[in-house]
């Protein structure tokens, strides 16, 4: 699995953030890492009794108790900042991640309940909150599959802060995304999208429905948001899935942001896949792209 620079620059951003933190700023006990992890997951957390090791909440073995999900971690680090109840940073470190749908959830998805069973993750998250800018910066996350599929993101979304809530207003200005394709992992994804799409097909016909519904997007973008090279690049992705590897590398960035505001008029447009809906979403954004096949040794 890849295991570049990328991974360490999330570590050194926040421990300088924490160094640099606001006057009254303190390391977050450890009910206050717990309570944020469990109101932005939506899930509670019962683990042995939690003991601290150079600075991080120590939670190994924890489990969940929710209705609708069954977690495990076998390994589980915290780490944070805060001034009074307010959180302004949070890092998690997770090895040995295990999730399941609860035993009364009859109600999940067959592709979904498949694919959680057959996937064991690490996780790695480093989040800050940068009151000068008004926004949340994600420094740093990485999520490893336990099938070589991977998972690296960094970002900024303007107007929130470390809740689950505030994170609905916010808007997405920055985004820089890499993942690699393991050839496994996403074929459930795209037959359970192409199902959807056109109902009673499956298999190869639901994979295939699913990538032409892709392919439409990109040539429905606008050239300003999505140049040529860009589009050419993201086709190739589009076309070796589900089960071509390699890697996708996409950055995003916006002046003004996406948010769930503009993505709830796209859904409400006419024609929401179509090059005036995508026009009105995307304007003044830029996006680039780069497929490398193979995966990298």
């Amino acid at each position: 699995m890849w295991t570049g620079p990328m991974r360490m620059r999330p570590r050194l951003g926040l421990a300088l953030a924490l160094l640099a933190g606001p006057v009254g700023a303190g390391p977050a006990d450890c009910d206050a890492l717990v309570a944020a992890v469990e109101a932005a997951t939506g899930v509670s957390l019962s683990a042995p009794p939690a003991g601290m090791d150079d600075g991080w909440c120590v939670l190994d073995g924890a489990r969940s108790t929710g209705e609708e999900l069954r977690v495990s971690v076998e390994r589980l680090r915290l780490r944070g900042e805060a001034e009074g109840e307010r959180l302004l940073a949070l890092e998690v470190m997770a090895e040995g991640l295990r999730v399941a749908p609860a035993l009364g959830n009859r109600d999940m998805a067959g592709w979904l309940r498949d694919l959680l069973r057959l996937q064991t993750a690490s996780l790695e998250l480093a989040l800050r909150r940068d009151e000068a800018g008004d926004r949340l910066l994600l420094e740093g996350g990485h999520l490893g599959l336990s099938g070589d599929g991977e998972l690296v993101l960094t970002g900024e979304i303007a107007g929130a802060d470390l809740s689950a809530a505030s994170l609905l207003a916010g808007r997405v200005t920055g985004l820089h995304l890499e993942w690699q394709n393991d050839g496994r992992t996403l074929r459930p994804v795209l037959e359970a999208l192409g199902a959807g799409l056109k109902p009673g097909t499956t298999g190869a016909k639901a994979v295939l429905a699913a990538r032409e519904a892709m392919s439409g997007v990109i040539a429905a973008m606008p050239g300003d948001s999505l140049p040529e090279e860009t589009a050419e690049a993201l086709a190739g992705f589009v076309a070796a899935l589900p089960q071509g590897r390699g890697r996708l590398v996409l950055d995003f960035a916006s002046e003004d942001g996406i948010g769930a505001a503009g993505l709830g008029l796209l859904v409400l447009a006419e024609d929401p896949t179509g090059p005036k809906a995508l026009a009105r979403l995307f304007a003044g954004t830029r996006i680039a792209a780069a497929w490398t096949p193979g995966l990298a040794p």
